[in-house]
């Protein structure tokens, strides 16, 4: 009966320090890296990030079709900028705000001269 509990004493041990070890390893030694994750796999919270850094991008550099496609990796742009203030975990700077409202200005502008025709 000694011997039992010396055996299953000296196994729980041995996972306890390889549970260790390897949590240690895992976490400090060999971290995971994330690599080119697409957008639409990230936490919703730095989806929103996302959508929050392409608004403040096209505010600098007005170029819309490339703030489109960048959008459009979350799904359909317009409706993406639209969840942001609810889906955004911090407040929102007014800075931002302003970025988003004219992306979503111009997205909607966009949209409404392709759907009619546009210029001709």
């Amino acid at each position: 009966m000694r011997r039992l509990k010396a055996v299953i004493g000296m196994i729980g041990l041995g996972l306890l320090i390889g549970a260790g070890a390897g949590f240690l390893l895992g976490r400090y030694v060999w971290p995971v890296r994330y690599i080119d994750v697409v957008p639409a796999e990230l936490h919703p919270d730095w989806q929103a990030e996302y959508v929050r850094m392409v608004a403040l991008a096209y505010a600098r550099d007005p170029d819309l079709a490339l703030a489109r496609a960048r959008l459009a990796l979350l799904g359909d742009p317009i409706v993406v900028l639209q969840q942001l203030p609810d889906r955004s975990p911090a407040p929102l700077s007014p800075e931002a705000r302003a970025a988003i409202a004219d992306l979503l200005h111009a997205l909607r502008s966009s949209s409404a001269s392709e759907s009619s025709g546009g210029p001709p």
